[in-house]
């Protein structure tokens, strides 16, 4: 799992998406990353620093809520 899905974990639950194997977080993982514009970053840490910001602001969080929704997880 990403360092940062665990803390994602309430956010998640809210939506319904509980991803409980490797696929499904991978996928989790893989929408947050682009969501944000860290599809590259290779540091878990990294990705979630931008998480952490676009947590905080309104606008980008709807934004992050609406690709995860969008999931089939």
């Amino acid at each position: 799992m990403s360092c940062y899905l665990r803390h994602l974990k309430p956010l998640l639950g809210e939506l319904g998406i509980e991803p409980v194997n490797k696929e499904e977080r991978k996928c989790v993982d893989q929408t947050v990353r682009a969501v944000v514009g860290k599809e590259n970053e290779k540091m878990c840490a990294e990705v979630w620093m931008e998480v952490k910001v676009w947590l905080q602001d309104s606008k980008k969080k709807r934004q992050m809520v609406d690709a995860l929704n969008k999931l089939k997880v």
